[in-house]
C-alpha cells in the first residue's frame, strides 16, 4: 500500500511579506499601548503623581512628560503617537485582508508612516538629551518600536524597493478619487477636531487648581455675608498647579462669598515625608516663601509670581521685592521655627486627607484633584437687607 504524502494536505507555507505584515501589526499594538500609557502619565505628571520610572534626575518619566516639548499644537505628543501606531496598524491589517488595493498594498505607506516616525523620534530623542536633560524610559521603548517597524516595512517592499512601493500605493488610491478624498477627509477631521478639542478635554480632565484668596466686597448697605471657606492644597514646582492659577482666577472673579485658605503641600521629599521619591526638590523651600508673603498679606502675589517663575527662574528674593515686600521681615521668616511649624502643620493636615496629587481642594469635606471644580461651588449667596432695628 502506497504511502500517503501527508505534506500535500498541510497548510501552504507563510510569505514572507505575510509574515512582516503580521509582525508590523503586532509591533503597532506594542507601541499603540506605549502610547496610551504615556497619555496616562502625562495626565499623572501635570497632577503631581511619580511615575515609576521618576528614577533620578537622568531617568525621569515625569520631568519630561511635564516639559513644555511634551505638547504639539496644545496636544500631547503622546496622543500623536496613538494616532500613529493606530494608522500603521490599520494599514497592515488591510494589507492583510482581502480587500487591499493591489498585491503588494499598502507597503510602501507603511514605510512613509514608519520613516515619518523614526524621524519624530529622533527628533524627541534630541530635546530629550540636549534641552530636558532627562530621559523617560517608556518614550525611548517607543522609539525603538519604531525602529524595529522601520526595519520590517523597510523589508516588506522587498524585492521592489520602499520607493516603488510607495508609488504604487499613491497611484492605487490615485485611482480612486472617492477613497482617497475620504481618507484625506477623515484625516484632517481628526487632526483639526483634536487640536480644537483636546484643550478642553485637558482643562476638565485634569484643570489645575491654585489659590487664589478673594476679599469680600463692601456691603453697600447690605447684611455682611461670612464667606464660605474652602481650602487648596498646591506645590509651587507643579506645572499642573501652575496652569490652574488663571483657572481659579478666572473662576473665582465676582465671587466675594467665597474665600480660598492656602495650604502647602510640597512634592519635596525634604519636608514632606510621605513622599520616597524626590519629585520637586525646590517646592520646600518656595512653600516657604509663600508662607512668609501670606505674613505680609502678599499671598496672592506671591502665588502669581511663584507659579509663573516655573519658567523664568528668577530668584525667590527678587519676587519678593517686586511684589513689595518687607525685605528685611522676609529673610528672617523664611528661617524663623514658626515658619517651619505652619509648613509641617500644613503637611500633616495634607497627609490625614489622603491627598492623591497637587492640587487639590477640599470642599464640604471632599477632595478635588484637579481644576477648582466651579460646579461644586455653593451658589452665589445674595445679600439681604439688614433687618431693620424694632421701634
Amino acid at each position: 500500500m502506497p504511502r500517503r504524502d501527508l505534506t500535500a494536505r498541510s497548510s501552504p507555507p507563510l510569505s514572507p511579506a505575510r509574515g512582516l505584515l503580521q509582525a508590523i501589526l503586532v509591533g503597532s499594538v506594542v507601541g499603540l499601548g506605549m502610547a496610551l500609557y504615556l497619555v496616562q502619565e502625562h495626565w499623572r505628571a501635570h497632577a503631581g503623581l511619580t511615575s515609576f520610572c521618576n528614577i533620578n534626575d537622568i531617568f525621569n518619566c515625569d520631568k519630561v512628560a511635564t516639559s513644555r516639548y511634551a505638547v504639539f499644537l496644545g496636544v500631547p505628543v503622546a496622543v500623536w503617537g496613538v494616532f500613529g501606531y493606530v494608522a500603521i496598524g490599520t494599514l497592515a491589517a488591510w494589507g492583510l485582508s482581502r480587500r487591499r488595493l493591489g498585491a503588494g498594498w499598502p507597503r510602501g505607506l507603511i514605510f512613509a508612516f514608519t520613516c515619518f516616525a523614526v524621524a519624530s523620534s529622533l527628533v524627541l530623542a534630541s530635546i530629550s538629551k540636549l534641552i530636558i536633560q532627562a530621559w523617560c524610559l517608556v518614550c525611548m521603548g517607543s522609539w525603538l518600536t519604531s525602529a524595529v517597524l522601520l526595519v520590517l516595512a523597510w523589508r516588506a517592499t522587498r524585492p521592489v524597493g520602499p520607493a516603488a512601493a510607495l508609488r504604487a500605493d499613491l497611484a492605487a488610491l490615485r485611482a480612486r478619487p472617492a477613497l482617497w478624498a475620504g481618507l484625506g477627509a477623515l484625516a484632517l477631521v481628526l487632526v483639526a477636531g483634536t487640536v480644537a478639542a483636546y484643550p478642553h478635554y485637558w482643562e476638565q480632565r485634569r484643570t489645575p487648581a491654585t489659590h487664589v484668596p478673594v476679599a469680600a466686597g463692601p456691603d453697600g448697605g447690605m447684611a455682611a455675608l461670612e464667606p464660605v471657606e474652602i481650602v487648596e492644597y498646591s506645590d509651587y514646582e507643579c506645572p499642573f498647579c501652575a496652569r490652574a492659577n488663571e483657572q481659579a482666577h478666572q473662576v473665582l472673579a465676582g465671587r466675594p462669598d467665597v474665600r480660598v485658605v492656602r495650604r502647602q503641600f510640597p512634592l519635596d521629599k525634604s519636608c514632606n515625608q510621605l513622599l520616597t521619591k524626590q519629585v520637586h526638590p525646590t517646592a520646600c523651600a518656595l512653600a516657604r516663601a509663600g508662607i512668609c508673603a501670606e505674613a505680609q498679606g502678599r499671598i496672592s502675589e506671591m502665588d502669581d509670581a511663584l507659579f509663573r517663575n516655573q519658567q523664568d527662574e528668577v530668584p525667590v528674593e527678587v519676587l519678593a521685592q517686586r511684589i513689595g515686600l518687607d525685605m528685611a521681615r522676609f529673610r528672617a521668616c523664611l528661617t524663623a521655627p514658626e515658619t517651619e511649624s505652619r509648613l509641617a502643620a500644613d503637611i500633616a493636615a495634607g497627609i490625614r486627607l489622603n491627598l492623591q496629587a497637587t492640587p487639590t481642594w477640599v470642599i464640604d469635606g471632599v477632595n478635588y484633584t484637579g481644576l477648582l471644580p466651579a460646579d461644586k461651588l455653593p451658589p452665589p449667596r445674595s445679600a439681604q437687607p439688614a433687618p431693620r432695628a424694632a421701634k
